[in-house]
């Protein structure tokens, strides 16, 4: 008996660019979404005066959920402050916050929006 024939390879350069193009699908994907996870990030940073800990939450969430997906599609710079702002929400006590530490969190918040807004025109 003889062995059944194998399927043809797919050239590595097909291969290659068929990984590409589906990685640029979900990076797109990806930034079509940014426009609801920067609401939802605003919307608990406007909380973080009146339910801080729900707030801080949904901001630790949001961060780590931006975090993993962004690294995994190249975008390093939104993965990279994604681990930084969850890493700072990680560090603040669940409880209502000093006008310091709210304002140094909203400033932080902001500088992180701004990088995603930054990634919406790449849509």
């Amino acid at each position: 008996m003889t062995a059944p024939a194998r399927p043809a390879r797919p050239d590595a350069a097909a291969a290659r660019s068929s990984i590409a193009d589906a990685l640029a699908g979900m990076r797109r994907d990806f930034c079509a979404g940014l426009d609801a996870r920067i609401c939802r990030i605003e919307t608990a940073r406007l909380a973080l005066g009146s339910d801080t800990e729900a707030a801080l939450e949904s901001l630790q969430f949001e961060a780590h959920r931006i975090c993993g997906v962004a690294g995994s599609l190249g975008l390093d710079d939104v993965s990279v402050e994604a681990r930084a702002l969850e890493d700072d929400v990680m560090q603040i006590e669940r409880k209502p916050l000093s006008t310091e530490a709210q304002a140094a969190l909203n400033a932080r918040v902001e500088r992180f929006l701004d990088l995603l807004e930054d990634h919406l025109t790449e849509i």
